[in-house]
């Protein structure tokens, strides 16, 4: 079947007919698209104008072509292939495998979130069960710019090796996968979302800095830890409450104990009004026996019958009316006295605390059967299911406010729902800090967009990690390196148990931590004007903000390669540093004064700045940079304009004006600045600006295009401070006090020229 001119959906069965049961992750109403069917004596192929594919009518195999007739992927013939039955009561379903052929030179990415360190999933076995640390979206893309959705959501393996690459799922009516060509990976993850959904636009104060721990006890330990934010002018936008805030309401009663949070709507009038802080918090999928939400689900029958590790059971989120009654309890307890964002915990749905899959899928299999089916078909959507409902329910209730979500579990589709990802209940260690950022990588290669973490790892208590938490040195270099990868991720939290998270727990102003911490943060903040325009790019464009360099540069081999650094957005390239320099853990001192440094691959085909020092250096080739303890290698990409704003508490605290042009010449360049009401749905009514700017290398001018569009509040007028970055010039943290150029700008295209 062709869906749309790039994506052909290829359906198989061993029955009369083929099944009529509906995609979970698949939404998409295509428009019709033009197609032609070519049949021979041995061949039929379906063509759309960007993709073909020739089956063989012998045995079945297909050839997937582009539009110059090259073959981009094979899938084997019936003989490859099985169809046997799963034996699962009361269905008639099968264990199914389709077989490929793959180019050995190309690389595939994707799969979800699995922290096994490989970037590339060529070679190895992925499984895909959802689990605390491991995230299944049946979702790949090729360097040769296509990619696989294979639609199914039952306990799936993906196996490449020399001789065979395949996809098995455990449970299902037929084969079912979607072929997907691109001109590039950005083009294939757009027809991914295209089939799957549209990512909404976070809010603008999601993009700042999230401070959560297991966990804050009392209202009066949150609010202080509020103030204390505020106070030290340390910038923060949302504050995360854990579990347990229900007390003696039972476990997850959707609602705050009064004992212990008395008064919750003057609580959080008192974070929006006085501190400008927004209130995420823990909610979970068990309920617990005596709770109102309890009675009401078991009243439909909407539990499932397992009890969990902490006495509670699973609503049944494939059921609609169970999703409403959770909400209802979910609003009538926490949105509707001010709650601002979801942290739903747990929604693989945990039974136990494991790290085995196949324990992990046990516990979900003995959910028994669902509103839609077995829990064996359905295993890995859970997560799915439940963000679609807390989504769907909120913009009912209120249309006007954005949706934000983070949970631990995610499948195809999910991103349409508001939510975020986080890698799960990790450990301080180093090798796990590395880890991250080819997991990351991999989980937004997989067409959701948004990632992040527990800063600092969320257990420290391991023998092997750091017991002494905060007091101890080796613990605070982790920490400051693990905080300066999470300012480059598309969200930026810390959060974790054993040890103390806030920024004054290393150390107090003039310490090599504190300075550190508050250093990046700013920079953070400074960077949001950037950072907000490249998330309109992820809802508008369906582009991706934490790219791994096989998205920009896919002819570089050793691009294609590198796990331990990334693009976020179109112009900075992020080194995280994930080895100590300076303290190896169980040693008594640490010394700062020594510079570290850290090998950077700088990609072929561009020149690069370091951005603190201004220095540019021809790609290619792999560069010592400079890592003492308060930097992370940053560099970016000739033919750059980074906008900077000023220094701020919150997001919103004021507008971002000036705003800081940095050109990073060397190359044409291209950015559009997005500006919107921050936390509406007016965008969605086209109610946004957008002003473009462009740099051209030739005449060595800059423009500031005529403002496009506009939106109820929005500054007429505004001040660019237009820099060229050189050495020792625009680079760094702080604002140029003498920029090159200063523009009045009112809407209208204003040009400016570089006279160096």
């Amino acid at each position: 079947m062709a869906c749309d001119e790039r994506t052909i959906r290829v359906t198989f069965t061993a029955g009369e007919a083929f099944s009529q049961r509906p995609s979970l992750a698949v939404n998409a109403r295509w428009a019709p698209c033009a197609w032609r069917l070519e049949e021979s004596a041995s061949t039929a192929a379906l063509a759309t104008a960007k993709l073909e594919a020739e089956v063989n009518l012998k045995d079945g195999a297909i050839t997937f072509k582009d539009p110059l007739g090259g073959t981009v992927l094979r899938a084997r013939g019936r003989s490859s292939n099985e169809m046997t039955p799963a034996g699962i009561p009361g269905e008639t379903a099968y264990h199914i495998l389709q077989m490929f052929r793959l180019s050995p030179e190309e690389s595939l990415y994707g799969l979800g979130q699995h922290q096994d360190g490989r970037l590339d999933r060529r070679n190895g076995n992925t499984v895909l069960i959802q689990n605390n640390r491991d995230v299944a979206v049946p979702f790949f893309v090729s360097t040769k710019n296509y990619g696989l959705l294979w639609d199914n959501a039952s306990h799936t393996e993906f196996h490449d090796g020399p001789d065979s690459t395949w996809f098995w799922s455990e449970v299902a009516d037929e084969v079912d996968y979607y072929v997907i060509l691109g001109t590039s990976l950005d083009d294939v993850i757009a027809g991914y979302r295209e089939a799957t959904g549209r990512a909404p636009l976070f809010p603008r104060w999601a993009f700042g800095y999230w401070q959560s721990k297991e966990r804050y006890r009392t209202r009066e330990e949150l609010l202080s830890v509020a103030a204390e934010f505020r106070s030290r002018k340390i910038p923060i936008d949302v504050i995360v409450q854990d579990w347990q805030y229900w007390g003696k309401l039972g476990w997850n009663a959707m609602d705050f104990d009064p004992e212990i949070f008395p008064d919750p709507k003057g609580m959080l009038d008192a974070l929006h009004a006085k501190h400008n802080l927004k209130l995420m918090i823990s909610v979970w999928p068990q309920v617990a026996a005596g709770t109102a939400v309890y009675e009401d689900l078991a009243a439909k029958n909407h539990l499932f019958s397992t009890e969990i590790w902490n006495g509670g059971r699973t609503y049944d989120a494939y059921s609609p009316e169970a999703r409403d009654i959770y909400w209802r309890h979910l609003n009538k307890g926490l949105f509707a006295p001010g709650v601002d964002g979801w942290w739903l915990d747990a929604t693989e749905p945990e039974w136990h605390w494991t790290w085995s899959l196949m324990d992990a899928k046990t516990g979900i299999v003995r959910n028994g059967q669902t509103a839609l089916g077995s829990s064996s078909r359905y295993l890995n959507s859970y997560p799915l299911m439940t963000t679609q409902g807390v989504y769907e329910n909120q913009r009912r209730t209120r249309p006007d406010r954005r949706v934000v979500i983070l949970t631990r579990s995610a499948f195809a589709g999910m991103q349409r729902a508001a939510a975020a990802v986080w890698s799960g209940d990790t450990v301080a260690k180093w090798e796990v800090l590395r880890r991250q950022i080819p997991a990351a990588l991999n989980f937004c290669l997989s067409g959701l967009p948004y990632w992040t973490m527990d800063i600092g790892g969320f257990f420290t208590s391991d023998a092997d990690s750091y017991p002494r938490g905060v007091e101890d040195p080796a613990y605070q270099e982790l920490y400051v390196r693990w905080f300066q990868f999470g300012a480059f991720c598309p969200l930026f939290r810390s959060h974790g148990t054993d040890t103390p998270r806030e920024v004054w727990r290393f150390g107090e102003p003039g310490s090599w931590a504190y300075d550190a911490l508050v250093k990046f943060d700013n920079l953070r903040y400074r960077l949001l004007p950037y950072i907000y325009s490249v998330a309109w790019q992820v809802t508008h464009e369906h582009s991706t903000m934490m790219r791994a360099l096989a998205m920009d540069f896919p002819g570089d081999l050793l691009a294609r390669q590198a796990d331990d650094e990334y693009m976020f957005g179109p112009a900075l390239l992020a080194a995280p540093v994930t080895r100590e320099m300076y303290h190896l853990r169980g040693r008594p001192q640490v010394e700062v004064q020594e510079e570290g440094r850290r090998d950077v691959y700088l990609p072929q085909g561009a020149e690069w700045y370091d951005f603190w020092t201004g220095e540019r250096s021809a790609g290619g080739w792999t560069v010592s940079a400079a890592a003492p303890i308060d930097i992370m290698p940053v560099f970016v990409r000739a033919g750059s304009i980074l906008p900077l704003g000023p220094f701020l508490q919150y997001s919103t605290e004021k507008p971002a004006d000036p705003i800081e042009l940095r050109v990073y010449r060397g190359a044409d360049a291209a950015f559009a600045l997005y500006e919107d009401e921050n936390d509406n749905t007016n965008y969605e009514r086209g109610q946004y600006a957008l002003i473009p700017i462009a740099w051209n290398e030739a005449t060595q001018t800059l423009t500031i295009g005529a403002r496009q569009g506009g939106f109820p509040g929005m500054s007429k007028t505004r001040t660019f401070h237009v820099v060229w970055v050189e050495a020792d010039r625009g680079a760094g943290l702080e604002p140029v006090l003498a920029p090159n150029r200063i523009v009045r700008y009112a809407g209208k295209a204003v040009s400016v020229k570089c006279e160096n």
